[in-house]
């Protein structure tokens, strides 16, 4: 199970929130379902995640095929790595910065923003069945440049939740100052 929250400095949308899981083990066995799909939210908007022993869902999560029933029709042709890359980073800047409050169980809040060369970051709650009684918690922001040559970001935050803790973000951002001519 994972909830994600991601966003970047060029897109329109703010950022979006994901709550996927499954159960993956031998091929008939496999099943991915999907809650909560690219759900956009808004600068401010504050996300609470809570691990919980037992939950019942309120709706029913979906496959990808029942998601996107027309996803079998051609696509393409596709762009090389390189030329999305660089069409990635010829595109302008909507922001400038996220900048992250994170409410561990602790209850001391971490304070951070991304730097100003980071093109995107990524917020990761995930539980895994093979350590049942936790969950992992990360956040992280990487460049373009460190995305295309696979490397790691840079860690704003990093911990673990025990079953009843939670966690909570909030994110803002600066807009690109704009300039008239």
């Amino acid at each position: 199970m994972s909830v994600q929250v991601h966003g970047d400095c060029i897109g329109p949308e703010f950022a979006s929130i994901e709550a996927s899981g499954g159960l993956y083990g031998e091929e008939k066995d496999n099943k991915h379902l999907i809650w909560v799909n690219e759900h956009q939210i808004a600068q401010g908007d504050e996300v609470d995640v809570t691990f919980l022993e037992e939950a019942e869902t309120s709706h029913s999560g979906k496959t990808i095929e029942e998601l996107y029933p027309d996803s079998d029709s051609q696509m393409g042709p596709w762009q090389s790595l390189e030329e999305i890359f660089r069409d990635l980073a010829q595109k302008p800047k909507v922001r400038e910065q996220f900048a992250f409050q994170v409410v561990p169980p602790s209850g001391a809040v971490i304070h951070s923003c991304t730097e100003p060369n980071d093109h995107s970051f990524g917020f990761s709650v995930l539980w895994d069945w093979m350590h049942p009684d936790i969950v992992r918690v990360s956040l992280t922001s990487n460049s373009l440049e460190g995305i295309e040559k696979r490397q790691e970001g840079f860690e704003h935050a990093r911990f673990r939740l025990q079953i009843g803790q939670s966690v909570k973000l909030r994110v803002s951002a600066e807009p690109v100052a704009q300039v008239d001519r």
